[in-house]
């Protein structure tokens, strides 16, 4: 489905910036939980036919995403940071509606994990990078056995929504050499991070599943706090260079671009 390869495509693209989630755009576009739910199923060798292909296709989305747009996100964050962070900040505005309507019951339970979900991106946010990061080509024993530890944190950020995979990368020093691997096609680093990534993406996927069944109001709850705890650290990020304008202008692009998603996803459902 066409749909789903799109959706996958734009959750690439979210996965290479820092600040932004690819769960997120899974959530505009209506496919979370379902993609949360079949990888669930997969680790528990509950294999079916069409959560798959599912699958399938939105991986596929995912790599033309992250393999065929890595070169131009970078150079559109290095030339004209504010309109892109304004840009994302309006995505993740606009899917707030998206996730509060998931949130079934907003008790004292819901709010506090809304609060605790803001607390934890907020504190992250704080965080500085570490100077100079993970050498960008060495392939000793030591460095790729933390490639996969941090593609394993990447991964799992990246599947909730408004927690960053890329910004924790950026955190722990890895997001250069993830960049500069996918640019130079270096298989050998990209195979480390990728199996941290699986493994990542697997584990969070689990505990998702069983908390969105228990739990379904608290985890939707916990989840918008995550996105509404980003947007400081997003409308922030281009720092000496923000231009005021290029930040409204983008917010304004990312909210219409999110309520087409919605209104896409809403479509998508319909001819299903």
């Amino acid at each position: 489905m066409l749909y789903v390869v799109f959706i996958g495509v734009l959750m690439g693209l979210a996965n290479l910036i820092p600040g932004v989630s690819g769960g997120t755009i899974a959530l505009l576009g209506g496919l979370y939980e379902r993609f949360v739910g079949s990888i669930s199923m997969l680790t528990a060798l509950k294999i079916r036919r069409e959560e798959i292909l599912f699958l399938i296709e939105l991986v596929v989305g995912i790599v033309i995403g992250i393999f065929g747009f890595s070169a131009l996100i970078d150079l559109s964050l290095s030339t004209v940071p504010s309109l892109m962070y304004g840009i994302f900040s309006g995505l993740v505005i606009g899917g707030i509606p998206v996730v509060f309507k998931r949130i079934e019951k907003l008790g004292i339970s819901a709010l506090l994990s809304l609060a605790a979900g803001a607390s934890i991106v907020i504190l992250i946010s704080l965080l500085s990078p570490g100077a100079g990061g993970v050498a960008l080509t060495d392939h000793g024993p030591i460095t790729l056995a933390y490639d996969i530890v941090a593609g394993f944190f990447g991964a799992s950020a990246m599947v909730l929504p408004g927690l960053s995979g890329a910004f924790i990368l950026l955190v722990m020093g890895e997001y250069t050499r993830a960049i500069s691997a996918i640019k130079s096609f270096d298989l050998v680093i990209i195979a480390f991070i990728g199996a941290g990534v699986i493994l990542g993406v697997l584990f969070v996927s689990r505990l998702l599943k069983y908390l969105m069944k228990e739990f379904r109001s608290e985890t939707f709850a916990f989840l918008l706090g995550l996105m509404i705890g980003s947007i400081p650290d997003l409308i922030t990020r281009p720092g000496k260079n923000t231009d005021l304008v290029l930040i409204v202008t983008g917010v304004i692009l990312g909210v219409v671009v999110s309520y087409l998603l919605t209104l896409l996803e809403k479509r998508n459902k319909t001819q299903v």
